[in-house]
């Protein structure tokens, strides 16, 4: 073999080299481009999603498991007075002094006719009996008696008319139970509101579950200076909703004088039963589109993405009463992998189809 025909050996086999070495390269791209610890954040995940009742299902094997570095946590019960702050304003009861000024002079304008009554009653029985028996007085006289207490009867149906218009208007504005306040000349709750011993506070409630609660005792604070709490007591329900809030009012009274005006806030906290539920750590909670979920564990290696509420902070985790139960499996480390690895197949079957 001359010279020439070696060094087209030696060239061809460089060739193959070099294409045999492309080829390895193409191959394990993957295996070059990433490291051991980049490996870790990637989990295979060739059909290891699916969808059940809408709910995306991951499931992973225990190698990944455990190259995902995925830990659980078994949820135990919590019990949590839950404290709801409400927002309301002091009412202004000069309405109420009004409408009981008017009854008052009603009630006792109906006294005063009762008795003018019941005088001419009498005197008409007389007199009927003296036309008929004697005639001893003229028809003339009888009738105008007559005409005196028709006249007395119907100025006091008239009264008792007033007085019913008065009540339905107080009960339409005030509800039952302040306009039995009204009538009752000892109600002391009455008396403390005249004397500015005490305030009538009026409290929005939107959330119907919440208006649905045996709320007796609350805490109030004028909102400028929200220190400053003081005790107030459950009245009845406002038989109308003011303009605006959506809900259920309700009526509160307080055994000390706050101006009226006063914008305040409430706490429900102190008439409220402990709640049960869980405690869902910080460390197990992901946020998705503005959502706070958790991956739960149905079954070895089988986890759903969970929504929860996450309106309650305890200050290490979350309250839940709702989404999870006591003894659930939750992903309390490795849950946003689980999120990546949901998120990657659902683009990857959008893309195929």
């Amino acid at each position: 073999m001359n010279k020439r025909h070696y060094n087209l050996v030696i060239g061809g086999l460089t060739i193959l080299i070099g294409l045999l070495l492309l080829l390895l390269v193409t191959v394990n791209r993957d295996d070059l481009l990433f490291s051991d610890s980049d490996y870790e954040e990637e989990i295979e995940t060739r059909d290891s999603l699916s969808e059940e009742n809408g709910v995306s299902i991951v499931r992973l094997e225990p190698r990944d498991q455990s190259m995902a570095g995925i830990e659980f946590l078994a949820l135990t019960p919590t019990y949590h007075q839950s404290g709801y702050e409400l927002f309301g304003e002091v009412l202004d009861v000069a309405g109420l002094l009004d409408i009981r000024a008017q009854l008052i002079a009603l009630l006792n304008a109906d006294q005063t006719k009762a008795v003018e009554e019941a005088h001419l009653a009498e005197s008409h029985k007389n007199a009927r009996l003296l036309y008929e028996d004697r005639q001893s007085i003229s028809r003339r006289e009888l009738l105008d008696i007559e005409y005196q207490l028709k006249a007395v009867r119907t100025y006091r149906s008239n009264i008792q008319r007033d007085l019913s218009s008065l009540r339905q208007t107080s009960i339409t504005k005030w509800g039952s139970t302040i306009s039995e306040w009204l009538l009752n000349e000892y109600s002391k709750n009455f008396k403390n509101l005249a004397n500015q011993n005490a305030s009538l506070l009026r409290v929005f409630i939107k959330e119907a579950s919440l208006a649905e609660l045996d709320i007796s005792e609350i805490e109030v604070a004028p909102v400028a200076s929200p220190h400053l709490k003081i005790a107030g007591r459950y009245v009845g329900d406002a038989p109308n909703v003011k303009l605006g809030t959506g809900g259920v009012d309700k009526f509160f009274i307080t055994e000390s004088k706050i101006p009226e005006g006063t914008r305040i806030v409430a706490s429900l906290s102190v008439s409220l039963k402990d709640a049960a539920g869980v405690l869902v750590p910080d460390k197990a909670v992901i946020w998705h589109s503005g959502k706070p979920w958790v991956f739960k564990q149905l079954s070895d290696g089988v986890f759903a993405r969970v929504e929860i509420e996450a309106t309650v902070d305890l200050g290490i985790g979350w309250f839940e009463v709702e989404a999870l139960r006591p003894g659930d499996q939750i992903v309390v480390s490795g849950a946003q992998l689980l999120l990546s690895e949901e998120l990657k197949y659902q683009i990857r079957n959008e893309n195929e189809d």
